[in-house]
């Protein structure tokens, strides 16, 4: 009897959490707050440097390795972005692959120049991946660890203490979480749906139709301006301003820096969200994305 208590709890010890079938760690890097794997892009011997964007509903491979990589095309697709529709060559099909066991097959590779994203972050981008990813996998983004970590859907159980916050479906295949705030001008909370987009370096940006929509520009008020650009070179103009608070989930924040949609560009961009939540905030949490089921869960770290 005094050997049977030890053996059991070596065993019970032994068994993985049920639901938690984890497939792959892929370590990543954070530049300029913006989170950056390494892909091998059909069994290339060096991998790549992708972003890791849960704003690009495509995947994106810098125009320079189209002829060094002899990717075929074929088709040309337009695609939004910055606010405005551009048409790219696509090359399909390929494979990309990383860590131990993590493979994405018959994967469309749209080709663009990067170089400019390249400049800005002194940090060589050669793609953008977000929905492939999001898609195939339950996608944890562990901070802490600097890793992400990837699960089966077959079985899935969520293990961790986060409440699930449920996502809502936005244009082109895009997705959303609600969100509450206080703008500067008010003391009533406003809900809105905002897009999770761990491609923008700052903390939140509220599109033109939300500013009009609930008066968060104050005439009198001299702003600043925030240029920034996306996936294309598309310069903007837009102001750069503050919400009172800002709740997600049990997470609550103050007197938060916000980007004012006000540049042309962006003003004729038809969007279902609200705005967008960057990775100013979203680096408070380690995130598991279940697309399958609809929901996202917020861990605070």
């Amino acid at each position: 009897m005094k050997k049977t208590l030890p053996v059991l709890v070596l065993l019970l010890f032994s068994v993985p959490i049920y639901g938690q079938q984890l497939i792959d760690r892929v370590p990543f890097r954070l530049i300029h707050e913006l989170i950056f794997i390494e892909l091998k892009v059909n069994d290339r011997h060096e991998p790549l440097n992708f972003m890791f964007d849960t704003g690009a509903g495509v995947t994106v491979i810098d125009s320079k390795f189209l002829n060094q990589y002899e990717l075929a095309i074929s088709g040309t697709t337009n695609i939004g972005t910055s606010g405005v529709r551009v048409q790219l060559p696509e090359s399909f099909p390929n494979t990309l692959s990383s860590g131990q066991a993590t493979t994405l097959d018959s994967i469309s590779l749209y080709v663009m120049d990067l170089s400019h994203i390249s400049q800005y972050l002194g940090f060589s981008v050669d793609g953008i991946i977000g929905i492939d990813l999001l898609k195939k996998f339950i996608l944890e983004t562990n901070i802490d660890n600097r890793e992400l970590r990837l699960y089966s859907h077959e079985n899935y159980s969520y293990a961790g203490i986060a409440t699930p916050i449920p996502i809502e479906d936005l244009e082109s295949g895009h997705f959303g979480i609600p969100i509450e705030i206080v703008p500067k001008r008010g003391d009533e909370p406003i809900r809105l749906v905002v897009k999770i987009d761990t491609g923008a370096d700052n903390h939140l940006t509220f599109h033109n139709e939300t500013l009009t929509r609930f008066n968060l520009i104050n005439p009198r008020k001299k702003y600043k301006i925030r240029e920034g650009f996306g996936a294309d070179s598309t310069l903007t103009q837009n102001l750069r301003g503050k919400v009172k608070f800002a709740l997600l989930g049990t997470k609550r924040w103050r007197n938060i820096p916000a980007i004012f949609e006000m540049d042309p560009v962006n003003r004729i961009s038809k969007r279902e969200a609200d705005g967008l939540i960057g990775q100013e905030m979203l680096l408070d949490f380690n995130i598991t994305y279940n697309l399958m089921d609809r929901v996202v869960y917020f861990k605070k770290r």
